[in-house]
């Protein structure tokens, strides 16, 4: 009896572990980049500069458990680091500062809780997920409105988020999200939860064919009357089309940051932008082309003059193993005399100052990634 018992026991955990799995997965990138900045009005600094630049690399724990019936228990820590510093402290890259989530996933679809991206990013622009610069990507201008500082849907992660994913239905699958307050903490003294962003997507992929659209309403987490808000609304439509011997894309988005006072007046910047992805399988590689522009904004209707920009970004990532490659990207990004874009995550991971108002900034780069 006692055998049988200890048998029993053995099996049951034997089957509870197979049941269940953690992972642990990851990304490495890094490389050299020489960065430029030039046509700068008076008072600001030209010149160029040699850096070690990071390409948001990450270690990534994941799991799921079968809990029977087809239902799932799923999570995620996502772990961003840098190879070349660690920002001047510790805190810089804390445990699960990327995309971490706990949730529920089954026939009707998956539940997450967590810090996700969002609006974010969207379109078939590689350059973040390839061994060349993350300053090459598209979102240093589909993800802000006029300047570095001005960010959609924070340009990233948004915070505090509730998302539920629809199951596929013949390549058509849509996702929901809402955040209790999407850029950081809820609430402020005497004024809690107040804030809110919601996102709905609906994605399509079957083929030669990848589609999406994205909607993005936000209300900042401050609403007391007569001080700034950061209110934001967004929409992106984005697909692309695998030809065989190259895949061509198109990304239209229009975005908009209300910093008016609450119950006051509206101060209303909104732009518009598109961006045309092309990557080209060639030998071993693949070569990456990008063109985003962006057109001036408008402030309440009226139309501010030069604020537009444009940025063109070329690519090679070529692999040395089905794991490792190594890239070579040029970026150059021209900002008409009253914009103030800059190259993407230009401060952040390649350790140098965003442009000025109205400087234009281009960059090589040489880089290696390793995905384990």
């Amino acid at each position: 009896m006692k055998k049988s018992l200890v048998a029993l026991a053995a099996f049951a955990a034997v089957s509870a572990f197979a049941q269940s799995s953690v992972t642990l997965s990851g990304t490495i990138k890094g490389g050299v980049a020489q960065t430029k900045y030039s046509n700068g009005p008076a008072g600001t600094t030209n010149g160029s500069g040699l850096s070690v630049a990071d390409g948001s690399s990450r270690f990534i724990i994941g799991g799921t458990e079968d809990l029977g019936g087809g239902l799932k228990a799923v999570f995620q820590i996502d772990t961003r680091f840098r190879v070349d510093d660690n920002g001047g402290a510790p805190t810089s890259s804390p445990l699960g500062s990327g995309n971490t989530f706990v949730g529920l996933s089954g026939g009707l679809g998956t539940i997450q809780l967590g810090k996700m991206d969002t609006h974010y990013c969207l379109g078939s622009d590689q350059h973040g997920s390839r061994a060349t610069a993350m300053q090459a990507s598209s979102c240093g201008i589909l993800g802000y409105v006029g300047n570095a500082g001005a960010a959609i849907a924070n340009a990233s992660r948004s915070t505090n988020t509730i998302r539920y994913t629809t199951p596929n239905f013949s390549g058509f699958q849509g996702q929901l999200n809402y955040s209790t307050s999407f850029n950081g903490p809820e609430g402020i003294p005497g004024d809690a939860g107040k804030g809110r962003a919601v996102n709905a997507g609906l994605n399509y992929g079957n083929g030669p064919i990848k589609a999406g659209l994205s909607i993005w309403d936000a209300k900042s987490e401050s609403r007391i009357a007569g001080v700034a808000r950061a209110d934001q609304k967004a929409y992106t439509l984005f697909g692309d089309y695998n030809f065989g011997v190259a895949t061509v894309g198109l990304t239209y988005d229009n975005s908009e940051i209300n910093s008016g006072l609450v119950a006051g007046a509206d101060a209303k910047a909104k732009r518009s932008a598109w961006s045309i992805p092309v990557t080209v399988p060639l030998g071993a590689g693949t070569f990456l082309f990008t063109y985003t522009k962006a057109s001036d904004i408008k402030n309440n209707g009226t139309t501010a003059a030069d604020t537009g920009a444009s940025l063109i970004s070329v690519g090679y990532d070529y692999s040395l193993s089905k794991r490792t490659s190594v890239g070579v990207s040029y970026a150059r990004l021209n900002n008409k005399a009253n914009a103030g874009y800059a190259l993407y995550t230009q401060a952040s991971l390649n350790g140098t100052p965003n442009n000025a108002v109205g400087q234009d900034a281009s960059q090589l780069y040489l880089g290696i990634r390793h995905a384990f």
